[in-house]
């Protein structure tokens, strides 16, 4: 008996099938596409669903394969490198993809409407690898083995197949046609954050990197440095690799990179990273969370000593006076305190607590502020309208039309007259 296969052909047989079916094909139907420099006519066969295979390097899986591993600890770690074309690594790959599927109520379109067929074929390399499609397969797929009757209709489907199966390739095929598109739309930014680090790790130059994707190298360095940080994160919060608790965080981690860079002190950045690890934890109320990130920055002063009295933590002074002497005395204690209320609020694991206590600094900064600009006001204004005076004097020409300005000045000579009067 045959053995049934549902997630790919092995790899001769899906050759074979394809060649056969490029050179059986009565239509002739073309579908064109800009690969590897060149706008070319792809031929378009159907094919049955069980034959094609899930491009495991698919960009936009990365990072959630990850988070499958980690979240099934009795699969091997390397189940999607070693053999990627393997019944096991497809399989997981499937649940991957239905991760997405299910997310983005990409199931619920085609089983909610029974009739909705495919309209576009999917995009394969000449041995069955999906480039363009790995989504609307899994769907169909879900569908298809799970009613054959009702779905009959996605028994085969049409695929355009690319000429060889180049890796690189099929790489700048899925970037022009996805993320290049409409990035924020299809792709949540660790995936992406995750392939960069990838191309990154395996010796790519950034410069390179960043003219494929049709960006800055500053803009892939400082993805690169975001999924690190979220990585750390993670880590710290006994979450490794479950990407999707930061799925809506790019912002925040993005302020996050910009802050730590913004500060010198080795203990006033462990604060600042543990502080913003609380936040990441804590829903935020009022601003949202990349909004307060800068203001605990420039705060972060204010904010050290109530999160010492908040959590009672009592300083050790450990300065060595031999160090002392040689240094003149000049040590920044604040360095080593600030690293002190860091370990403290770090073992004392209550990000609430401290995402309270930091909001209310931060409210309180927030009001001085107003009343700041609310004190100032009326000096603004009039400095503001001294600038346009002197600039309109300053620009007098006789060609200019009068009409009307008699009638300003007299407004503007009653409030001189009240604005003096208030002052006296």
């Amino acid at each position: 008996m045959e053995f049934a296969y549902s997630f790919g052909y092995p790899y001769m047989r899906r050759m074979l099938a394809i060649n056969e079916a490029i050179s059986n094909s009565q239509v002739g139907e073309k579908y064109q596409v800009d690969y590897r420099g060149k706008y070319r006519p792809l031929p378009v066969i159907e094919v049955p669903i069980e034959m094609l295979v899930y491009r495991i390097e698919n960009i936009r899986t990365k990072s959630l394969q990850k988070q499958w591993l980690a979240q099934h600890r009795d699969l091997p770690r390397d189940l999607f490198l070693r053999d990627p074309f393997s019944i096991e690594a497809q399989e997981n790959q499937h649940q991957v993809l239905k991760l997405l599927v299910d997310k983005e109520n990409l199931l619920k379109t085609f089983k909610d409407n029974d009739k909705l067929q495919q309209t576009e074929p999917l995009i394969c390399s000449n041995d069955g690898i999906v480039v363009n499609g790995n989504r609307r397969l899994c769907a169909w797929r879900e569908l298809y083995y799970n009613n054959r009757v009702k779905y009959a209709h996605f028994q085969t489907i049409r695929v355009a197949v690319l000429p060889d199966n180049d890796p690189q390739g099929m790489y700048d095929l899925e970037v022009a046609l996805q993320i290049r598109s409409d990035m924020k739309a299809e792709y949540v930014w660790h995936t992406i954050a995750a392939d960069y680090q990838e191309r990154f790790d395996a010796g790519m130059d950034i410069g390179v990197l960043a003219a494929k994707q049709n960006k800055k190298p500053e803009e892939i360095n400082t993805y690169i440095e975001c999924y690190n940080y979220a990585a750390q994160y993670l880590e710290s919060i006994g979450h490794p690799d479950e990407w999707t608790l930061v799925d809506k965080q790019e912002y925040a981690f993005k302020q996050i990179v910009i802050g730590r860079k913004s500060i010198v002190n080795p203990g006033d950045k462990e604060l600042f990273q543990e502080i913003s690890h609380a936040l990441l934890q804590t829903p935020a109320v009022g601003d949202r969370l990349y909004k307060q990130i800068p203001k605990v920055v420039s705060c972060l002063s204010t904010i050290a000593p109530k999160l010492q009295e908040v959590f009672s933590i009592s300083i050790q002074n450990d300065h060595d006076d031999d160090l002392d002497l040689l240094t003149g005395g000049d040590t920044n204690t604040s360095n080593t305190v600030n690293a002190q209320i860091a370990a403290s609020i770090r073992q004392a694991e209550n990000p609430a607590l401290v995402a309270q206590a930091v909001k209310s600094v931060l409210d309180t900064t927030d009001e001085l502020e107003k009343e700041k600009k609310k004190k100032s006001f009326i000096f603004d204004q009039v400095i503001k309208a001294a600038t346009l005076l002197t600039n309109a004097v300053s620009n007098l020409d006789d060609s200019m039309n009068k009409d009307g300005i008699g009638k300003q000045l007299e407004n503007i000579e009653g409030a001189l007259l009240a604005l003096k009067d208030w002052i006296k």
